[in-house]
């Protein structure tokens, strides 16, 4: 939540899962329609009190329901002003200017966000990008955290692998990640690589052993170790760890591997955490000033 005067006052994250079985059968859970619209009332709350103006914004699930609509319908009459249902462009677009927008200098920068159904690959030189008004290349792909974990249930934490069913659960993974992720090895070559999202900041925290988690540097050694010590664990065992959120324990490991697998395609080993994201660069933008109420 941004003030009148445009800083931030209030920031707040809650993972509900809206895109939960969604490959399989192409509508919204009900469960997580619930919990998202309980969510949205909390937040409502928070903004009523404030006298703060009101946007909405929403991604890859509402792109990919068939009852997308309906639930748009739902969420503009409780929230009075309608979603609007971001495109894998658009997506991408906002977290590269989110990430960057203090970033100078002619070299490409590439900014990739891992959510739970969709990932986005942004490159450009950030002071070409804001001159510009739009991002020099942009590709997103459905294919996400939950996405992935529901396509490899193994992942997920049911019971702790050994060494032998971890090697061929990653294995596994990868092949599906890399053969889905295959555009981005066509992606220009950043000098860098920023990452945003819930598996990015969650494994930052890891990493730093602390709740920091902007500017922190994951390696392809660091990404690989996350992994195999989360899958030989139990989801229960996962959720004791510090610093991980026990709503995303379970989605973890496929989270990291997608992270790791973009890394190789792009030919970067390490990656640098951003907590600017997607709505920072949304936020700064004309287009929020023109839709919030």
């Amino acid at each position: 939540m941004r003030s009148e005067a445009g800083e931030v006052v209030a920031i707040d994250s809650r993972g509900t899962r809206l895109g939960t079985g969604l490959a399989h059968a192409g509508r919204l859970d009900p469960a997580a329609r619930a919990r998202t619209l309980a969510v949205v009332d909390e937040y409502l709350a928070i903004v009523r009190e404030r006298r703060a103006r009101v946007a909405c914004i929403a991604t890859s699930a509402m792109r990919r329901a068939s009852d997308g609509d309906a639930f748009a319908a739902e969420l503009t009459a409780r929230v009075g002003v309608a979603p609007r249902i971001l495109s894998g462009d658009e997506e991408a677009t906002y977290s590269f200017l989110g990430a960057t927008a203090t970033a100078g200098g002619s070299d490409a920068v590439g900014v990739l966000d891992v959510g739970g159904g969709s990932s986005e690959l942004a490159v450009d030189a950030p002071s070409t990008a804001r001159e510009r008004g739009r991002v020099g290349y942009t590709m997103s792909i459905e294919i996400g955290a939950v996405r992935l974990a529901e396509r490899h249930p193994v992942l997920l934490g049911a019971s702790a692998l050994d060494a032998s069913a971890r090697a061929e659960a990653v294995a596994a993974a990868r092949d599906d990640i890399t053969s889905t992720l295959g555009p981005y090895a066509a992606a220009p070559r950043p000098a860098r690589l920023i990452v945003v999202g819930g598996t990015a900041f969650t494994a930052a925290s890891m990493i730093a052993g602390s709740d920091e988690r902007d500017g922190v540097t994951m390696s392809h050694a660091q990404r690989v170790a996350l992994v195999d010590d989360l899958l030989a664990r139990d989801l229960a065992d996962r959720k004791t760890i510090p610093h991980i959120r026990p709503q995303r324990a379970d989605i973890l490991p496929a989270g990291l591997l997608i992270i790791d697998e973009a890394c190789s395609l792009l030919a970067i080993d390490h990656a640098v955490v951003s907590t600017d994201d997607l709505l920072a660069g949304y936020l700064a933008s004309p287009d929020y000033a023109a839709t919030a109420r």
